[in-house]
């Protein structure tokens, strides 16, 4: 049995480096729609940064876990080219914050104790990509942005975020449309959901600023295997959005700072060699 779990709870991810994290999008002109202004901003050496807070809620006995990630993304060719976070959590045995940074094809998790003085341990997988997750929405995805609009029931003046008076959409999104809009996704699943699994139902709602840009992503959802005998979680994530189109400057980990396997195997050795070892 396959459990459905939030994409932040099964994927390390975190601060950052960038410069002039500012409030202004930098888009020429008034965008047509949501989807247009995000294009916009997917252009080279600009950004945005991201707070989240993801609550998971155990239903039996209202225990809450929570997890916290603080991101900075940085755009280029109509994508995410390189995302820098840190990823914290009050879970029961959990220890210290998890930075991570993300490039195509590779990603770089950070160690203190690390041999030979090295501070960052690689992983390299071609399936790998930079994500801007808000677990249930990919929130620099176009196509994912389109679909979840699409499914908009409610449409009001809501709050200032970020500087800017937004727009409240709101309204219910079904598992099988978000991973028709992008495979895999949400949540990290690895196969297609079944057709009762695809009827899961995400509430989500989204605030839109003057300029079309979101600055607030918000969903809940409960965890749809609970009747076959897992237990029963619900979860609520909280994203914010700043500094849409500002300049950013992600620093990739140097070779002198990576970790690599004769590290290890040079470390295993001289602790063998040592005569107080053991």
């Amino acid at each position: 049995m396959r459990r459905w779990i939030a994409a932040s709870a099964v994927m390390l991810v975190v601060p950052m480096m960038a410069t002039g994290l500012g409030s202004t999008a930098n888009a020429q002109g008034a965008p047509a729609d949501p989807i247009d202004a995000l294009k916009r901003q997917l252009v080279e050496n600009r950004g945005v940064k991201m707070s989240k807070v993801h609550t998971s809620t155990y239903i039996a006995d209202g225990e809450k876990e929570h997890f916290w990630t603080e991101a900075v993304a940085e755009f280029g060719r109509g994508k995410i080219t390189t995302i820098d976070m840190t990823y914290d959590s009050d879970r029961r045995n959990w220890t210290d914050p998890i930075r991570q940074i993300t490039i195509e094809g590779r990603q770089y998790i950070q160690d203190d104790h690390l041999p030979n003085g090295k501070s960052w341990i690689p992983r390299e997988d071609n399936e790998i990509r930079p994500v801007l997750s808000a677990d249930w929405i990919k929130l620099a995805d176009p196509v994912m942005l389109k679909a979840v609009l699409a499914t908009t029931k409610v449409k009001r003046p809501a709050g200032i975020y970020d500087g800017t008076p937004t727009a409240l959409y709101q309204g219910t999104i079904n598992l099988g449309q978000l991973y028709k809009a992008s495979p895999g996704f949400p949540f990290g699943l690895v196969a297609k959901p079944t057709r009762k699994e695809a009827k899961a139902k995400i509430s989500w709602r989204l605030w839109l600023g003057e300029d079309q840009l979101v600055r607030r992503a918000w969903g809940s959802w409960r965890e749809p295997f609970s009747k076959n005998g897992d237990v029963p979680v619900s979860y609520v994530v909280d994203a914010r959005l700043t500094g849409w189109g500002a300049e950013t400057d992600i620093a990739v980990p140097s070779a002198d700072d990576v970790v690599t396997p004769s590290d290890w195997s040079s470390s295993e050795t001289s602790v063998s060699l040592n005569p107080a070892a053991g």
